[in-house]
Formats: C-alpha cells, structure tokens, sequence
C-alpha cells in the first residue's frame, strides 16, 4: 500500500487542476462515466468494464480487479441564438464560436485490498462554457464579447465492499474545485435605483476567474438478479461548494453556484453469447439548486441578481434514459451502440440567460469499439446530438424591450481511452 500513495497524490493533484469549462451533453454532464460506457449510451450503473465508472456506481469496483485506465473525450459544439422582435435593436444572430472543441480528461484506477475490499480513485468532470465573439447582450449594453466559463474538476476515492459473490456495496467522497469565469455581461451593472438588477454591481462581470472547493459523496450497489441479468442502483450527492464571492452580484446567494444530486438504475442482460443489452434511468435534481432552478421571471417579483431568489438558469429537472448493445465479436473484439433521450431542461420563458448555458441538447446516437491488444485495452467512442432548438416565449423582460431569446446548440464528441489490468 506504501507503493499507492504517491500514485494516489499525484493523481488527485492532477485532476483538481484539469477543471475545464465546456458545454456537456446534460446540462454540464457528461452522457456517461467513462469511455466504454459512451459508446455503449452512457449507461453507467450496471456492468462496468471500466474504472472510471465508480462516479456513478462506486460498487461497480469489486468486479474490475487490479486495473487503471486513462482517456480523452474532444468536444465539439455549435451554439447558436438569435433575439427576435426587440426593441433595443434589430433581429440578430449570434453563433458562439468563439471556441468549439474542449478536452475532457478521463482516468481511474482501482486496487483490490483483499477478498472482499477494493480500493479505487476516478475522476469527474462538469462545465459549461460558451463564447459569443459577436455578443447577444450587446443591445442591451453589454460589452462586443462575452464568454462563460465554468468548471469543475473531482476526484472520488471510493471503496466497494463484496457482501456475497453476487453483491456489492460502494460509498466515496467527490472532492472538487470549481472556477468561474464570466465576460461581457456589463448590462447588469447598473447602479442606478431605476435600472438596477443586481445586488453587487461590481461583482456581476469581468472578475477574472474565481474558484471554490466542494465536497460531497456518492453510494451505490449493484448485483446479479440472475446468471444473465445484472442491475445497479447509484446517488451522487450535491456538492457542497465555497460561494464564488467575485460573482455575488450575479450567482444567487451571493455567489452560489453547486452541481446537483444525481442519481439513477439500471439493468444489464445478457441476451445471448456474444451480446449485451442494458437500459439505464437517470435524474439530475437541478431545480434543488438556486443557480440552476431560479428563473429570470424573479426579476420582475423584485429579487435582483445575487439575491436569495435572485435569477439563475430556470433549468427543470432532467430525467435520462439511455440504452446500449455490446456485441463481443471475438475475445479481443467488441462493438456497441447506444442512444439516450433526455427532458429539455431549459425553459421557454429562460432562453435569455440560457445563452450562456446552451445545454439544449436532449437526443444522443453513440457508437464505440475496444480492440485488445497484449495486455492493452483500446477504446474508442463517438457521440453525436443533433441541432435542438428552444425558442423563448415571453423570454425577454419589458425593461430589456421585449421580444423573444431563442437558443440552439448541436453536439459531437469523439474519445479514446486506454486501459490495462496490472
């Protein structure tokens, strides 16, 4: 265990400083834990082959052995809105290209202790983070650019214990650091009593980054109901995070900003020899969370930006379903196949803030390959999201000029990991 450590330590550090902000397939998520499982429709919960997928399911250890794996997933997104009908300015465009591609680094490694006890460490990724070089809010007063950034980077030690040959228990710590980055929002700045919207004027914008630490937890099983079917149950708690205090006069709370509960099942069948079907449900608590859940409608009740009830993303709850086939080809070969649909979570009366947040996606189509090669796992994974597009109703507040918001994003990742058993 002496020989652990060091590993252990250098991991953690690395990851704490890898956070990244990018625009993921839920909301700030990623559609799954860990490379196979993207190719396979993200399905996490049941029948794990790699370590990363202790995030969701820290129970899922006990069946990988002495392995580690490392990846990358590249992002490639196309936000996209327009503003319709205003009257501070002409119908306009305005892409978010200002940067399309984010790395999501992906590692995990997991050690049994004894029998019954297996140690393993992951990471887990979040963010958001698009970049409009030509801005929305110009009209409004904003500056020509404007950007957000937000990241998250953990890590989750974990532990799973093997109550019977056929079940196991999990529990981990997701210990985190968060940054946020916020440009070109100056039209929130106003101090005067007629046209103020924010409790902090001078802490809405252009702070540079501002980080915080945050703790939480994550519980799971998973067992054989069967000697073909397999199921897996997994909670992410929270993250308890520092308030961002640069942002108090934008975040509610004065500058709280926490990533949701989740949580999910899912059930593993093996139909025949050489293939796999599993189906997964999954839910992200975001209306648990003021930043996530307030809506831009608490404006007009009075409550300013970075306030208790002040305005946030108005996202919904998200519930995801998912599905994966795994064919083994031969013994160093197997092909998957997945898709995912998920709730919209943006709200019509919410596109105007959601510009900055354009998590619009709700269908997935995936596909992966792993090809073993000695003692090396290679896998690969592509996820594409078509274009989905909300359009605002009664988006735009009467002191903005009115009108409508509508936002669209379209998505595509390609990944690749490397595993090895040691």
């Amino acid at each position: 265990m002496l020989h652990v450590c060091p590993r252990v330590l250098i991991f953690s550090t690395a990851v704490l400083s890898l956070a990244t902000g990018a625009n993921a397939s839920l909301g700030p998520f990623e559609h799954g834990a860990g490379i196979k499982s993207m190719g396979a429709g993200g399905v996490s919960y049941v029948g794990a082959q790699e370590t990363t997928a202790l995030s969701a399911n820290p129970a899922l250890m006990s069946g990988l052995g002495r392995r580690y794996d490392v990846g990358l997933d590249v992002l490639m997104l196309h936000p996209d809105s327009r503003i319709e009908g205003n009257a501070a300015g002409p119908d306009s465009r305005s892409p978010s290209d200002g940067r399309r591609w984010y790395f999501i680094p992906q590692a995990g490694l997991s050690l049994p202790l004894n029998d019954r006890w297996t140690f393993g460490i992951t990471m887990l990724q979040a963010g958001l983070g698009p970049d409009y070089p030509q801005s929305p809010y110009v009209r409004f007063g904003g500056a020509q650019r404007a950007s957000l950034s937000l990241g998250s980077g953990s890590i989750v030690p974990a532990l799973a214990w093997r109550a019977t040959p056929t079940q196991s228990f999990g529990a981990g710590l997701v210990l985190g650091y968060q940054f946020l980055d916020v440009k070109g929002l100056q039209f929130l700045t106003s101090t005067d009593p007629q046209s103020r919207v924010s409790r902090h004027p001078d802490k809405v914008t252009n702070q540079g980054k501002d980080g915080a630490f945050s703790i939480g937890y994550t519980l799971g099983w998973t067992g054989e109901l069967s000697p073909s079917v397999s199921a897996g149950i997994g909670y992410r708690s929270k993250s308890w995070t520092q308030k961002l205090d640069d942002y108090r006069g934008l975040l509610p709370d004065n500058g709280s900003l926490e990533l949701p509960a989740a949580y999910g099942a899912g059930l593993s069948w093996k139909v025949a020899a050489p293939w796999t079907v599993a189906v997964e449900w999954q839910r992200y608590q975001y209306e648990s969370e003021r930043a996530f859940r307030n809506s831009i409608t608490e404006l007009s009740a009075g409550h300013l930006l970075g306030s208790s009830s002040g305005p946030g993303f108005g996202w919904e709850n998200q519930n995801a379903f998912k599905i994966g086939v795994t064919w083994d080809v031969r013994p160093d070969l197997a092909l998957r196949a997945g898709y995912v649909h998920a709730d919209q979570i943006i709200q019509e009366s919410d596109t105007l803030f959601s510009k900055m947040a354009p998590a619009t996606m709700t269908t997935h189509y995936t596909g992966g390959v792993t090809y073993i090669w000695r003692q090396w796992e290679l896998t690969g994974a592509l996820t594409y999201c078509p274009r989905q597009e909300v359009d605002g109703e009664n988006s735009i507040p009467a002191a903005f000029g009115g009108g409508e918001a509508i936002v669209k994003n379209e998505f595509f990742s390609g990944g690749f990991s490397l595993g090895r058993r040691f």
